[in-house]
């Protein structure tokens, strides 16, 4: 976020934006800003912390599920059949980290993925 002014101003001066791609730029950066805090969370936890415990298998389906049973269908809809803005389809389809975390979450707190790996 406190860079999204240097480069906007790099990607503009470098390559002469239309207002119009400055302005989806602008707020697609915004819209990653966020996304990577659900990214890192799930990242640390699933890759991490799950995998390091034994159950790899949560990870594939919780990624499996949000992707292509939530993420790309939704998208898919707001795009071709509602014909949403290009943003609002670009934020239904960055959705997939958010949409994981409460499982994520939870999973964490049962403390199901600690697994025995010694024998």
């Amino acid at each position: 976020m406190i860079l999204n002014p240097f480069i906007l101003s790099i990607a503009d001066s470098g390559m002469k934006l239309s207002e119009n791609s400055v302005f989806y730029l602008k707020w697609m950066l915004v819209m990653c800003s966020y996304y990577m805090i659900g990214k890192s969370i799930n990242g640390t936890t699933i890759a991490g912390i799950f995998c390091a415990g034994g159950d790899s298998k949560f990870g594939f389906l919780c990624d499996t599920v949000t992707l292509w049973c939530i993420t790309i269908p939704l998208g898919l809809l707001a795009a071709f059949v509602f014909k949403l803005p290009v943003l609002a389809v670009y934020f239904i389809v960055n959705l997939d980290e958010i949409i994981k975390l409460p499982a994520v979450y939870r999973n964490y707190k049962k403390y199901k993925w600690v697994k025995n790996l010694t024998h």
